[in-house]
């Protein structure tokens, strides 16, 4: 598998008494987007790649330069790539570490996370 190419995306298990329940995360902001119902198999492999299959997957968006898994906050629907290969073009929605609405523009700073606001691909200053 090449490096910059994502099979899934980070994921936490939950065990369960049924199976085991996958949490996984957008690559770029880190929120968690989905967690699956139970699921068992004979591995954990196999656990896994029914988990993305079957529901993970389907509440992410692939970037088509990268290959990594993101939220719809995170996807610049207009070119198909994460906004870390296609920043916005304009002023951003929401927040490219935490995924949360940015109320108002020109802020350095996101105010649930705190993180540094990015512009046009570029750090605010």
């Amino acid at each position: 598998m090449a490096m910059n190419e994502y099979r899934t995306v980070k994921y936490k298990i939950i065990a369960d008494t049924d199976g085991n329940r996958y949490k996984f995360f957008c690559a770029a902001s880190g929120m968690a987007l989905c967690i699956t119902r139970p699921i068992r198999a004979q591995t954990q492999t196999e656990e896994l790649r029914l988990a993305w299959e079957s529901e993970g997957k389907y509440h992410f968006n692939k970037c088509t330069k990268c290959g990594k898994y993101v939220s719809d906050a995170m996807y610049n629907a207009d070119v198909l790539r994460c906004v870390d290969c296609a920043p916005w073009e304009k002023n951003p929605k929401y927040c490219a570490h935490c995924g949360k609405e940015i109320l108002s523009y020109g802020n350095k700073y996101c105010k649930a996370c705190g993180a540094r606001l990015r512009y046009r691909g570029v750090v605010a200053v």
